[in-house]
């Protein structure tokens, strides 16, 4: 019997890398302040949004600006203000400064705002469908206008457009995660990776073959059974994974969306065939409204075809650790929980203060799966779960 591991962005996060989505936005409006102080204009555009001073404002520009106000530096250290800072900054001036969001990014601010996260990907695949099948949707928002070059322009351009948003924004990403410093294994973390299956983690159903797949039909009180075979099926970007390698003979890892270390292979975007409204959006006879589709993308690298061998030799038992088994995955993820060679599908959860989120991750699993029979068959349930970095006994 085979393990699969499948690493999401708590992974890192539980290792002390601000890889979140918030974090990341926080970051790029920490780039925008640096270059305006050297701006000799009114205006810092970029395909996301605008900072502009009005007409009617006394600053001529923002090099001028820049010797009027603080704002820039921190008077105690003398560093650049956040991003964070500028915001505020403007929003508070509103007679003399404007910021004009694009509407893909206006509603990932909102999110962030609202909610204190951000999923960029599923925002996109919502507005991607808005503007090719449910157009009406948009036009009856009051603050939208086809005809207002600070949205979205008509017809195929509103798809060039948010296309051109989202690889900016795959490309800060990758920027920005190469920022990010090394970090050290967690030992609880090792552990769990290094801990032997389980008879009770093991689905009802496929048990007696689980089990004769790993023991040869022996009880497993004679011994202790390890998996033969251990994939990391990494759905993040860094190398965070690789600090678990010891025995690359029985272990490796597959980066599905591709690594920092293969830029040019990285896949953003959104996979959800799965989804009622997909086939309408493949039906519309526009290759443009496919070009950050996850299971298109798959075909451009061996990673797809290399895990389906994986889960085709052999029976194997799934460890979730740090994905939250949202939509965005879904195609990849129901190919995985349906096969007939799973056995068992065991969530490592996050606790903070008391509370956690393990049911959260497990109606997220349900999502992915067509058979709910299966779905409680095979996933572990949480008195027989743990949170992930937890130390086990």
């Amino acid at each position: 019997m085979n393990r699969l591991v499948i690493i999401g962005n708590g992974f890192d996060l539980a290792h002390g890398l601000k890889t979140s989505y918030k974090d990341f936005i926080d970051w790029y409006w920490d780039q925008r302040v640096a270059p305006l102080i050297q701006n000799n204009t009114k205006v810092s555009e970029d395909c996301l949004c605008t900072l502009k001073i009005l007409d009617n404002s006394e600053y001529s520009s923002w090099f001028d600006i820049n010797y009027s106000y603080s704002i820039f530096k921190d008077s105690i250290n003398g560093k650049l203000c956040s991003g964070i800072d500028l915001l505020k900054f403007l929003n508070s001036h509103t007679l003399d400064f404007i910021i004009i969001r694009r509407l893909f990014f206006e509603r990932i601010s909102n999110s962030i705002e609202t909610k204190g996260w951000v999923d960029i990907e599923n925002e996109y695949y919502k507005l991607l469908k808005q503007l090719a099948i449910n157009r009406e949707e948009l036009e009856s928002e009051p603050d939208f206008d086809f005809e207002d070059d600070t949205c979205l322009g008509p017809c195929k351009e509103t798809y060039k457009k948010l296309n051109k948003q989202l690889q900016f924004l795959q490309d800060q990403l990758v920027e920005y995660l190469e920022s990010l410093d090394a970090t050290e294994p967690l030992s609880s973390i090792k552990a769990c990776l290094d801990a032997p299956i389980k008879e009770e983690d093991l689905s009802a159903l496929n048990n007696e073959n689980a089990i004769n797949s790993l023991c040869n039909g022996a009880s497993f009180k004679d011994k202790i059974y390890y998996p033969e075979q251990t994939l990391f099926l990494c759905f993040n970007y860094t190398k965070t994974a690789e600090l678990y390698i010891d025995n690359p003979d029985t272990q490796s890892i597959n980066y599905i969306h591709g690594s920092l270390s293969n830029k040019d292979k990285i896949i953003f975007g959104y996979g959800d065939e799965l989804d009622k409204e997909y086939n309408d959006l493949r039906d519309c006879n526009d290759n443009e409204l496919l070009n950050y589709i996850k299971s298109v993308k798959y075909l451009e690298a061996p990673h797809y075809k290399n895990m389906l061998r994986f889960i085709e030799s052999e029976p194997f038992q799934v460890f979730i650790m740090g994905h939250s088994c949202g939509n965005s995955d879904r195609t990849l993820l129901n190919t995985i929980f349906e096969h007939r060679n799973c056995v068992s599908i065991k969530p490592f959860y996050y606790k903070h203060d008391g509370k956690d989120n393990y049911l959260d991750i497990v109606q997220n699993i349900s999502r992915n799966f067509t058979d709910m029979k299966l779905f409680r068959d095979r996933v572990v349930d949480k008195t027989k779960c743990r949170p992930l970095g937890q130390s086990i006994n």
